[in-house]
């Protein structure tokens, strides 16, 4: 099955996906070293990532076995989403760091959908994440089912003449 398209929309969507991400993270995480503190660990969790994103596409750019990279790249985006649905659920906001909300951070007076409704609503940029994270999930389970085309890891070498020509 030819997936080069399948490929490169998934560069795409990873390269949004990191984007998105180091777009919210980066000014967050130099505020956070200006201050001296970490008091919310998705700064720099999602710089790391969106770099990390970018770099996997680079080796597959590269030439790199994309498989184990698919596999890699579905979890990432399996774990921002629960990430965002964890932080905005069961961690209260970062309630469980000692400087964090006062209380238990937790919505009560909402269930689960209408919470991430609520939330995603008003959360432009996560909302956009959200929609390239699940895209970028499903194009590389895609991928790692059907991909099955050798990647060339070097240039192909010219076949050596014997002799001298004269």
């Amino acid at each position: 099955m030819n997936v080069s398209g399948l490929r490169y929309l998934a560069a795409g969507l990873l390269l949004a996906v990191a984007a998105t991400h180091l777009y919210w993270g980066f000014p967050r995480l130099v505020t956070q070293i200006q201050i001296g503190i970490v008091h919310d660990p998705r700064p720099p969790v999602f710089v790391l990532s969106g770099t990390a994103i970018v770099l996997g596409i680079a080796r597959v750019l590269d030439g790199a076995n994309p498989r184990p990279l698919y596999l890699v790249g579905i979890a990432l985006m399996l774990g921002y989403i629960a990430g965002y649905a964890a932080w905005h659920t069961v961690l209260g906001h970062g309630a469980f760091w000692p400087w964090g909300l006062g209380g238990d951070g937790l919505h009560y007076d909402m269930g689960f959908i209408e919470l991430m409704i609520t939330h995603l609503s008003v959360e432009t940029t996560a909302a956009i994440s959200k929609v390239f994270e699940i895209a970028a999930a499903i194009v590389l389970s895609i991928l790692y089912i059907f991909d099955d085309e050798p990647t060339e890891t070097s240039p192909p070498i010219p076949p050596q003449k014997d002799g001298y020509e004269g």
